[in-house]
This record gives C-alpha cells, sequence and structure tokens, in this order.
C-alpha cells in the first residue's frame, strides 16, 4: 500500500489544520515523553488511539526483573523473545518496527509504546531504563525518514531520564484545548497534592485542606495531612521574588485514596486558600499506583493502608 504523509507541508491548507492536531504538539519537540499522572498518561494514550495511532499498552508495575521488560514488549509487539533482549537487541527490533516488519501496520497513523510503571524499571537498572529510551528515540528519528512517527510514552516520576537521542525527556503536553474537569481514580493507588506557602500561613492552609476536603470527597475517600515541612534551599531561593504575603518556606502535602473522581479538588482548594488570605505557590498532583511504589507511599501515608 502507498503511505502518506503525516504532516504535508505541499498542501498549504490541510497543513495548517494538521498543525493543530495534539500528535504534532509532541513530535514537534521529541519522541519519548512522561507523565507522572497515570490519568494523564491514559488520557494521552487515549487521545492518540483516536487519531489511529496503534498504541501498544504495557504495564510494568508488577515486573520484578528487566526480562519481564523484554518479555511484555515481545508479547506486545508479537515477536520471538529472544530477539530483543538486551538494550542492542532492542534496538534492532525498534528498527523492524520502524520499517513495519512487526509491531506496527503502515495503515495506521504511527505508532506508539506506552510503559505504565516505568518507574520500576528505573528502580531496577536505571541505567537499561535510560539506554531503552535512547535507543527508542534513535529507531524513531530513522522511522521518520519513512514517514512513520514513532512516539514512546512513560508513566513515572523520575526525572533524569535523558537526553535520549539527544533530546531532554520532557513532561509531556495533554491538552491544546481545555482538559476535562474529571480525573476517576481506584483505591489501589494514592493520589498526592503538594502546595508551597509561607510557613506563617502553613497551620492556617492545614486548617482550610481539613475544612473543605470532606465536603469535594464526601464518604467515599480518605485521606491524610502530613505536617508542614521545609522547602528544599533551592526551592526556597526561587521563592524570594516579592509578593504580599511573603516568599514560600513550606511544603503540605496530603494524599487521598478511594474510588471516585478528583476532578477539581485543587481548583476547589485554590478557591478557599484565596478566599482565606492564604499564600499559594507551586503546586502538583501525582499519583502513585500500588506497584514498585507501594511499600514506600503507604509508609509516607501510613493511614492510607488497608482498612
Amino acid at each position: 500500500m502507498m503511505r502518506r504523509a503525516v504532516f504535508d507541508p505541499t498542501d498549504r491548507d490541510l497543513f495548517i489544520e494538521q498543525r493543530q492536531r495534539f500528535d504534532w504538539s509532541l513530535l514537534q519537540n521529541g519522541t519519548v515523553f512522561r507523565y507522572e499522572v497515570a490519568f494523564h498518561f491514559n488520557s494521552v494514550c487515549d487521545r492518540l488511539a483516536g487519531l489511529g495511532y496503534l498504541v501498544h499498552r504495557i504495564d510494568g508495575h508488577d515486573w520484578t526483573s528487566i526480562n519481564d521488560m523484554y518479555d511484555a514488549f515481545a508479547r506486545a509487539m508479537k515477536y520471538d523473545r529472544d530477539y530483543g533482549r538486551g538494550p542492542d537487541a532492542f534496538e534492532d527490533t525498534l528498527s523492524d518496527v520502524a520499517t513495519f516488519a512487526f509491531g506496527s501496520d503502515p495503515s495506521t497513523t504511527g505508532t506508539v509504546l506506552a510503559i505504565a510503571g516505568f518507574d520500576t524499571v528505573v528502580q531496577l537498572d536505571h541505567h537499561i531504563a535510560q539506554v531503552t529510551l535512547d535507543g527508542f528515540a534513535r529507531q524513531a528519528r530513522l522511522a521518520g525518514l519513512y514517514g512513520h512517527p514513532m512516539l514512546c510514552l512513560v508513566e513515572s516520576t523520575a526525572t533524569d531520564l535523558g537526553p535520549v537521542g539527544g533530546i531532554d525527556v520532557y513532561e509531556g503536553g495533554m491538552w491544546e484545548d481545555p482538559p476535562p474537569d474529571t480525573w476517576p481514580i481506584g483505591d489501589t493507588e494514592i493520589v498526592e497534592y503538594q502546595f508551597e506557602t509561607t510557613d506563617r500561613d502553613a497551620a492556617a492552609f492545614v486548617n482550610v485542606i481539613r475544612s473543605v476536603l470532606p465536603e469535594l470527597l464526601g464518604a467515599w475517600a480518605r485521606w491524610q495531612v502530613l505536617a508542614p515541612t521545609p522547602l528544599a534551599i533551592d526551592d526556597a531561593v526561587d521563592q524570594k521574588a516579592e509578593h504580599p504575603l511573603g516568599p514560600c518556606e513550606v511544603m503540605v502535602s496530603f494524599g487521598v485514596r478511594g474510588e471516585g473522581d478528583i476532578g477539581g479538588v485543587d481548583e476547589a482548594l485554590y478557591h478557599e486558600l484565596h478566599n482565606a488570605g492564604i499564600r499559594v505557590g507551586a503546586s502538583r498532583v501525582t499519583s502513585y499506583p500500588f506497584g514498585a511504589e507501594r511499600e514506600r507511599v503507604l509508609a509516607k501515608y501510613s493511614e492510607l493502608g488497608e482498612s
């Protein structure tokens, strides 16, 4: 069959349209991206599948060895397990994926390797984690010569995975348009919220959280608010810009566990904190599924263990 260019600059009107697509927003910046939040990772996989990509979803949360990873790759992309063991052999395998020998389909838009629980690989062997992504980036660059877009998405909190193929592993984008206002979670994960604030506002900050969460989460979730902790010195230095309520000095964290929807929780908290005149600096929300992270996360949020 004859493949057409996924992005065709020779048709100017069509090209302007194509550049508004979500896959362009990723591919123009690289081929390997990480997502810290499982919901975001899964949403991006769904969005790319909706654009016609063949998405190989692989779950590494329960892997106990690097061979488990290679076995999972072989099952997903349907090649002999002994063919792709080891980083060099796996990169050779990816070269065949790039040329549509297996693990890909020329009738699709492109190919995505999506690895949930990639922190397991990082913990098992950080070097293998990095060179696996590096090999993918090199073969994806060559695949571009064949008009074959290839992307690797990893669900990971690791910030030291790059550079791969000469480009750092950035946290991937999500939406050009406003994101959905839902975020379903399950009982086999803990979602952690972290907010920076001033030392003088920390106690009031915690009180607002404790007063707001019952209304936001109702009876379906449990939560644990941790005592405020000092920000790292490097982080505190970045907060020295003038602000009427002072620089951020501490981090307030809380974890949530349950079966339901946490969409809008952070926005509602921001609203209540703003009304209370409390300083809110940078924030982040991270989902920790119960895989390799289970013991560490439950040690931090001991009240959210099995009831």
